[in-house]
């Protein structure tokens, strides 16, 4: 697209994409917060337990995030150059947050990938139908005549095998990694349009300025001339 892009996505004017971006970071970030405090957010749950600090600056970043979206839609609204200018730095720190958020996370359960299996194992693995907090890492028995017993209306009752576990753990891991790739490069990206949409603001009130005041030189010039003779 380059500096020279008069399109969101190929199809979608710049103000109108603007808006949508916006929208993507205050809805997308609000859902992650919002599932991160319920407590069936896996990523929000597994980095947190893997270092429990890390529960609390993820959903710090995770709402500083949604709140710049919301301010670029309250601000999309109106196309001010003012707001488009700010929002155009907002969408940049999003993006460096955003990145700080998910390759940290992504590192720290890669790490311990070994205690979000014994998590798992113990409690079932991290969703809508089971919510948990970040405990501390889960110790568990070593005999190989260990294995989890589900008891209704308690931590272990949705326990799951060591087997299925180390499946689901690895495929949550990559299907993360792969996901959080595709999602920063389109921040990226949407953080390039919002700063074109700026520029265009800002290009176009320079432009209206310098036809404004050659009106003006013009309807002077005339007035000069028209008293000379």
């Amino acid at each position: 697209m380059g500096l020279g892009m008069d399109k969101c996505c190929c199809f979608i004017p710049l103000r109108l994409g603007t808006f949508i971006i916006a929208l993507w970071f205050f809805v997308v970030y609000l859902f992650d917060a919002v599932t991160g405090f319920m407590g069936s957010n896996a990523v929000t749950i597994y980095s947190g337990q893997s270092a429990k600090a890390w529960y609390y600056i993820g959903l710090l970043l995770t709402v500083i995030i949604c709140v710049g979206g919301f301010f670029g839609v309250i601000g999309s609204l109106f196309a001010s150059r003012r707001f488009a200018k700010a929002f155009s730095i907002i969408a940049w720190i999003n993006c460096v947050l955003s990145i700080v958020k998910y390759v940290i996370s992504l590192a720290l359960m890669a790490v311990n990938r070994d205690d979000l299996v014994r998590s798992c194992q113990r409690s079932g693995f991290v969703g809508f139908d089971n919510n948990q907090v970040p405990l501390s890492p889960t110790v568990l028995s070593e005999s190989t005549y260990y294995s989890p017993v589900r008891y209704p209306g308690t931590l272990n009752a949705h326990a799951t095998s060591l087997e299925d576990c180390q499946s689901i753990i690895k495929t949550f891991l990559i299907a993360y990694g792969v996901v959080i790739f595709i999602v920063l490069l389109l921040q990226i990206y949407f953080a390039k349009v919002v700063t074109n949409y700026s520029s265009r603001l800002r290009n176009g009130a320079r432009h209206h300025r310098l036809h404004d005041q050659q009106i003006k030189d013009f309807e002077e010039s005339r007035y000069h001339m028209s008293t000379v003779y």
